[in-house]
């Protein structure tokens, strides 16, 4: 019996090779085998069964990797309440969208939201534990903000949780307080282990705890919901950036059940380094669909929450500016462990006084061990231009999200002042030739390559305004910042990111050619296929089952 293989053709096909754009390709198995004329393609496939496809004019590109999504997450939130802007402009609003679930509640239950931003309610401040005691004192009530760094929580949550006026800031975190010093219900960061502490994983001062407690069977469905979001919207390839135990045995039963479909680069929290260590792991362990991308760090808080750790004041914030989550000396310390141990880095640093810690960081690490590991600032929201020669020179990787400029930007002007216009300031890597790499940080911005390719290219806002203009890229950038430069940022450019002869088969099919519109109508190209390993796992008119 003939081999069956795949002859796709008859649209425009955009490699993110040196030769841009091909009649068709060749597929056997999981590898494209061929790109160039359809003969040529047609040759390569000389005795197979051929299966052809004609995308009637549609356009073909590599699957999109996305280097910073946190799929669980994304799963997770998803199943809660949605409460972001534009649908919630008020804390009025977000007290009615909560309570309309209170009717259906039994015995455990608690209400969750996702996605609130304070600086997008009317009232321009955090919602209470008063607020959330409108919705319910008789369940538990809990919001997440937007960034993922900051929890709100009613009375009768924080009496389950224990925590009171004698209940002590933990490092790295703050429990919000009214005028007489008692718990208003407001948890940042490291303050969010406090869910976790009867049951769940503890991070510590690791990084903000997302990962809240949940069954085994629950797990599943997270990682199922985020990964249908992903592959709809063409994403084949992701980098969950912030892993614990929790997350890798979810997606170890997920892959030996076979309902992981996706390829998945994980990156462990630092809370784990020692440990990893000590059994001697290293970036690279694992195989093309699971592996072990890096360690995560944390220097600072978030932008949004009013935690990123600046050298410049808030302007409205009382804490002025942020905190770090390690003391400096810390920090390089377990950096260096990781370098000389043979891990990539990522670390969150969205301030310019975190970005100089991670700048530092590297500095030292490779004056002792000169290892390329394609070290990573994540978000690297607000730098100064003086810290750009330090990152070229370097060798970091930068990993910002034009989504965050997109649905947060105006806030971050508010908040900080015209210095807000260079968040994530795509122009000055232009400038000095630091890789240009796109992601989503879903679900702190939802899994959108498309919207993500045109805020980077237009520097628009969700508001229709136009923030830091110098800082706009191509669409040739964008597009090759959310596939083969994402492919490098995560080390796996030999299989992915591109599409040429030996590498995997995965591609996202699109609507229309964004070439072909104008600017203004990349945003709504439709993403209509996306396949991976060879194999077709969703088409829009109906998503093909998972296992299919």
């Amino acid at each position: 019996m003939k081999e069956q293989s795949i002859l796709i053709f008859g649209g425009s096909i955009l490699t993110m090779e040196e030769t841009e754009r091909v009649e068709a390709i060749s597929v056997k198995g999981d590898r494209v085998v061929c790109a160039g004329t359809v003969e040529e393609c047609r040759l390569a496939l000389e005795g197979s069964e051929i299966q052809e496809i004609n995308l009637n004019g549609q356009c073909l590109l590599p699957g999109f990797i996305d280097p910073h999504l946190h799929l669980m997450m994304l799963g997770m939130c998803h199943t809660w309440i949605d409460i972001s802007y534009p649908k919630v402009k008020s804390i009025n609003d977000l007290v009615r969208e909560l309570s309309i679930h209170t009717d259906r509640l039994r015995d455990g239950a608690i209400i969750r939201g996702f996605g609130f931003d304070q600086r997008n309610l009317k009232e321009k401040r955090y919602p209470t534990a008063d607020d959330l005691d409108r919705v319910s004192t008789e369940y538990p009530v809990q919001i997440m903000h937007a960034s993922g760094h900051a929890n709100v929580v009613n009375h009768y949550f924080l009496n389950m949780l224990e925590i009171d006026e004698h209940t002590k800031d933990p490092i790295a975190g703050v429990i919000g307080r009214d005028n007489n010093g008692k718990p208003n219900g407001q948890l940042f960061d490291s303050a969010n282990d406090f869910f976790a502490e009867k049951s769940g994983v503890l991070v510590g001062n690791h990084g903000p705890n997302i990962h809240m407690p949940d069954t085994p069977e629950n797990l599943q469905t997270l990682i199922q919901v985020g990964q249908e979001k992903c592959v709809t919207a063409g994403i084949t390839t992701i980098n969950d950036p912030q892993v614990t135990k929790q997350e890798i045995e979810s997606f170890d039963v997920a892959k030996k059940n076979g309902n992981l479909k996706m390829r998945v680069v994980m990156s462990f929290l630092s809370t784990y380094l020692d440990e990893l260590i000590h059994l001697g792991f290293r970036s690279g362990f694992g195989d093309k669909q699971l592996s072990i991308g890096s360690i995560k760090f944390y220097a600072d808080g978030s932008l949004n929450s009013g935690t990123a750790y600046l050298s410049t004041n808030y302007a409205d914030n009382a804490r002025k500016k942020g905190y770090l989550y390690h003391e400096p000396e810390t920090f390089k310390e377990m950096f260096f462990k990781a370098h000389k141990q043979g891990f990539q880095t990522l670390t969150h640093a969205q301030g310019d006084s975190a970005i100089q810690l991670v700048i530092d960081g590297v500095r030292e690490a490779q004056a002792n061990e000169t290892f390329d590991r394609r070290h990573r600032i994540e978000h690297c929201g607000l730098p100064d231009p003086s810290q750009m020669d330090a990152i070229k020179e370097l060798g970091i990787w930068p990993v910002p999200q034009p989504q965050h400029v997109y649905q947060y930007g105006e806030g971050v002007i508010r908040q900080v002042g015209e210095l807000g216009r260079n968040y994530s300031p795509y122009g000055w890597f232009k400038e000095k030739g630091i890789p240009i790499v796109l992601s989503s940080d879903a679900p702190v911005s939802p899994p959108n390559p498309i919207l993500a390719i045109y805020a980077a290219v237009t520097r628009k806002t969700l508001q229709g305004n136009l923030i830091g203009e110098e800082h706009q890229i191509t669409l040739t950038e964008a597009l090759r910042g959310y596939t083969i430069e994402a492919a490098k940022v995560v080390n796996k450019e030999d299989l992915i990111g591109s599409i040429t002869k030996g590498k995997l088969a995965d591609f996202a099919v699109l609507s229309k050619n964004p070439y072909d519109v104008p600017v203004e109508e990349i945003k709504d190209i439709a993403v209509t296929e996306t396949w991976i390993a060879g194999k077709k796992v969703f088409e829009k008119e109906a998503t093909l089952l998972m296992g299919e």
